[in-house]
Formats: structure tokens, sequence, C-alpha cells
């Protein structure tokens, strides 16, 4: 490869950057969490403010510049959805750009360098999360571009760097918190670096002038945003890290170990544990290596604490840059060509395979069960919020409007755009605090509203997680409590209002003598616009009885542990 790049490297590496584009367009998806995002940004760019719900100062979300970013296509009318993957495309590229001159210069070789930048884009996690609609990409390409400045050390203009890394650990911040982490570790470990290579008589003033140069940046963009959000939230923390603490921290820690694990066994990284033990020690002798990965074991650490995530391996994103660096260099060092080619394709076919398949080490979804967007069928999310925006149109702040109850936010939430209850608290302030402790521990999912807060915030329609069901000819004539727990699980459905029923809205009508798809909600409430609809659309309005069945209670009920049947 080497005497290739040396003739055509401009071109090879141009044309790298369009196989990415490509490729993260041809996976490209929208999961239902980037519209909570989106939802955000409208009432910013409609004057209400960074809120999920008027008047309601709950910081909801972790990724407050790519909030403020996406006001930009709500402000101006544009289609926010496809304005985030295009602008994820962007950055994949961009990303790419800096992984690539991030390579070569901490493996001293323009060979090498292209290697580790092809085992990155190669990675499904890596390139699938160009979109998503989430920070992940815009996140990964700060931090990538604070490590490329930084590392190695010794080349030229280091005073430049460090402020150009500053300012790009500033902008991570703003993009994720979180990424404090590995910007601490780099600054930390340049710190040192500074101290032990300035002549004792210079070690102070250096490391000084050093931190200065890393820390006034960060703090001239991060501290602007505290104050305002300390104030304007009352609290440094997003209400996102409340709502996902678990009550016991040991599982979740736990759960961020295997996590870990599986990460590393799906995409083969046993097959390299081999050549690992051989070239590890020659591999971190080198200096620069060592310093690109102080910050892994950080970073798997606070993956651990914070209990992992539930999507497709989203948190390993920001740090793959540095650990394909060590997959490269290990693929590298395979001199039969036979056996090379036999790794490579057995290593990219365990990786597309992240693209459709389930992980039966942890229950993380794969991007097919995360992709929420585009859509036509009448049974998708965007579906049933814009007919529930078409039956209750108005403003979002008009109180005639039902309000609904959600555990699955995003994309019914954004697109009915009516006031909306957080069932898992992470845009609500009381959820978060008080809401009931299911007895599984699921990322993200550790707290569910309890019924008599729904009561008091005059829900109507608590939709859950969105149930579709097909009618049966005959029609069901009432709903076991053990049918209705799927809708909202783990609270004890037996404390219902007498009133509560079950609302069925046709989405696909019988054929053939087939029993149609409904939609199903617990209609909580009386609500006047929701009565009207129902008579307007004719729709079923079914008792719940208070018995359950154990044909009702699959494994993954039995799991939740409903406390409405036992």
């Amino acid at each position: 490869m080497e005497p290739i790049l040396e003739r055509h490297g401009r071109l090879a590496e141009w044309l790298l950057y369009l196989a990415v584009a490509l490729a993260a367009w041809k996976v490209r998806f929208l999961e239902d969490d980037a519209f909570i995002t989106y939802r955000f940004s409208r009432n910013l760019a409609q004057g209400r403010g960074l809120v999920f719900n008027p008047g309601e100062k709950v910081e909801g979300y972790t990724n407050f510049l790519w909030t403020v970013i996406h006001a930009i296509p709500e402000k101006l009318g544009w289609n926010t959805p496809a304005f985030s993957q295009v602008l994820g495309i962007v950055l994949i590229v961009a990303t790419t750009a800096v992984s690539l001159r991030f390579a070569r210069n901490v493996l001293g070789s323009a060979t090498k360098g292209f290697l580790a930048t092809m085992v990155l884009v190669a990675n499904m996690t890596f390139l699938a999360y160009a979109t998503g609609g989430m920070e992940t990409m815009l996140q990964t390409l700060c931090i990538t571009g604070v490590a490329a400045l930084l590392i190695p050390t010794e080349r030229p203009n280091p005073g430049l760097r460090q402020i150009g890394a500053g300012l790009l650990a500033g902008l991570a911040v703003l993009t994720r918190l979180d990424s404090t982490v590995l910007v601490a570790g780099w600054f930390l470990a340049i710190a040192w670096f500074t101290w032990r290579a300035a002549v004792p008589a210079e070690r102070v003033k250096q490391t000084a002038v050093t931190a200065l140069r890393l820390g006034v940046p960060v703090l001239l963009l991060v501290v602007p945003w505290l104050v305002w959000k300390s104030d304007f939230y009352g609290s440094l923390l997003p209400n996102t890290q409340k709502a996902k603490s678990a009550a016991n921290p040991i599982v979740p820690f736990l759960y961020g170990i295997f996590y870990l694990f599986g990460f590393f066994m799906s995409y083969g990284g046993f097959l390299l544990i081999g050549r690992f033990r051989r070239h590890r020690e020659a591999f971190f002798a080198q200096p620069a290596v060592r310093l690109a990965f102080v910050v892994v074991p950080l970073w798997f650490l606070y993956i651990c604490v914070v209990g992992a995530d539930f999507m497709e391996y989203r948190f390993m994103v920001p740090i793959l840059p540095v650990l394909a660096l060590l997959a490269g260099e290990l693929i590298d060092h395979i001199r039969a060509p036979k056996r090379q080619t036999v790794l490579v394709v057995v290593l990219l076919g365990m990786s597309a395979f992240h693209r459709v398949a389930p992980n039966f080490v942890v229950p993380v979804l794969t991007f097919t069960e995360l992709d929420h967007w585009p859509a036509s069928s009448q049974t998708t999310w965007s579906t049933m919020g814009k007919l529930l925006h078409r039956e209750f149109p108005g403003e979002l702040e008009d109180p005639k409007r039902p309000v609904t109850a959600l555990a699955a936010l995003g994309v019914i939430g954004y697109y009915s755009d009516l006031r909306t209850i957080d069932l898992v608290g992470l845009t609500d302030a009381y959820v978060a605090e008080h809401g009931e402790h299911p007895r599984y521990y699921y990322p993200g999912h550790v707290r569910i509203a309890p019924i008599d807060y729904l009561l008091r915030r005059d829900v109507s329609l608590v939709i859950g997680d969105p149930l579709i069901w097909q009618d049966d000819p005959e029609h069901i004539h009432s709903y076991r409590l053990s049918q209705v727990s799927r809708l909202w699980p783990v609270v004890d459905l037996r404390k219902l209002p007498d009133t509560a029923k079950v609302l069925e809205i046709p989405l696909v009508e019988p054929v053939n003598g087939q029993g149609g798809w409904n939609w199903l909600m617990i209609y909580l409430q009386p609500n006047a616009q929701v009565d009207a609809a129902i008579a307007r659309n004719h729709w079923r309005v079914v008792p719940i009885e208070r018995t359950c069945s154990d044909a009702d209670m699959d494994l993954p009920m039995r799991i939740a542990g409903t406390k409405s049947c036992g």
C-alpha cells in the first residue's frame, strides 16, 4: 500500500472521504431521542426558550450546542430531520479527515495512518452514527480535533495548537458535558508531559503557561453557559442525570462492563488478542501512542459508572479514532496475504452484522430497531404524532388541548406538538426524582411516572410505549390489566380511576374479514376535545378488567415486573 499512497496519496484521501459520505448516507437513520432535541430546538426558535413544555424549565437534553444548532432549521422552516442527517454526513467526513491526520502524526507513518483510518470508517457503529439525529459525531469531531492538535507534543507552534485545542475542548463540552472526561484526561497528561520535559527552574512557569493556553479558551466558552443554565434551570447538572440514576449503582456498573465486553466481542476483538500480546509492548513504547491512549481507561470507567446506554454502542464512538490506532497496528502485523484477507473479510462481516443483528451479549437496540424516520407506514410513530396533531390542532400553550404521557417521547411528541409528560422523567423534574423504580435495570429508563402524578398534571391520554393491536373481527369487549400494562409498566394499574378506559384509534382498516390494526392508549381522565374526536371518528372506548392472565405476561413483561399483576 505504501508505494500507492506515495504516488496517489491525495487521490486516495479524497476517494476515502467520498466513500465515507456515500456509506454513511446509505446506512442513515434517525432515532426517537433525536426528536426530543428537535422539540427543544423548535421551542427555542419560537421564543419559548429551551424547554420541552412551555413554562417548564427542565434541562431534558444533554447536547446544548447541538440543540441550539437545530433551532436554525426550525426558525427557517426547513425539514429539521433532513437537515440533521445532511449535517451529520458533513461532520463524519470532517471527523475522518481529522482522524487521518491524527493517526499519521501519532503512528509516524502515512501508510499506518491510512490503514487505521480505514479501520475506523469500516466500523458500523462509527459509520451509522454520522446520522441518528444525535450529537455523537459533533462530539467525536471536537474530541478528535483536541487530540490531533495536542499529540504528539514535539510539533512546532505548541502555543497556537494548545489554544486551538482549548477552543475545541470548550465546544466539545458544550456539545456533551461528559466530554469533560476526555478533555480533562488529555489536558492533565499534557501538563504532566510539560512538567517532565522542562528544566527544573522552568517547570512551574512552563506548566502554568500550558495550563492557561488550554484552560482559558475552555472557560471562556463554558463558564457563561454554566452561569446561564444555573440561572435558567436552577442546576448545573441536567435533569437527565437524575432521571437515569439507578437506585443501586452496582447494577449499572456491571452492565457497563458487559457493554464494553459486548462491543469488543461483537466486532471480533477476540481475533486480535494474540497479536495484541505479541505487539503491545512495542506499540505502547511510543510516547505519542501512550499519550493518545491515556484517556481510554478513563472513558471506559465513565461508561461503567453511568451504566452505559441502550443505543447501539453510541458511547463508544468518541473514543473510536483512538482505538482504531491499535486495531490498524495489529492488522498491519499480519504478513501472510491469505490470512490477512480472511481476517479482514471476517472483521468486515462482523461489522456489517451490527446494522441489523441483535447483540446477544448486551441488550442494545440495533440501528434498524432505532430507526424511526423517514417512514410512510400507517403504523409509524411519525404517522401517529401527525394524527394527534390533526385531531387536536392548536398552539402548544392551549389549555383545552389534551395532555399526553409518553415513554417513547421523541417522534410522537415532536409531531403531535401537544403538551407531553415524560413517563421516564428525562424532561420532567418530578418523575426524575419521585418516579417509581422498576425491578430491572435498563439504561436511561430507571424511573416511571406514578398514576397520581399524571392525574394531577391533567393527563388525558397515556400512550406509554406505543402499542399496536390487531382487532378481532368480533371486537374485544374489554382489556385485562396484564394487556394494558404493556403501555405503562412497573406502576400498579389497579390504582387507575374507575373512569379510565382503553381508547382504540384505528390505523389500518380491516381487509377481507381480517381485523384491522388499532393504536391503544389509556384514556385516563375526560377531555372535551378527546370526547369530540371519539364521537367524530367513531373511535372505540373499551373498559379495563381488573384481572390478569399469564398468557399476556411474556418475558419482557415479567422482567419489567409490573405491580399490576402481582
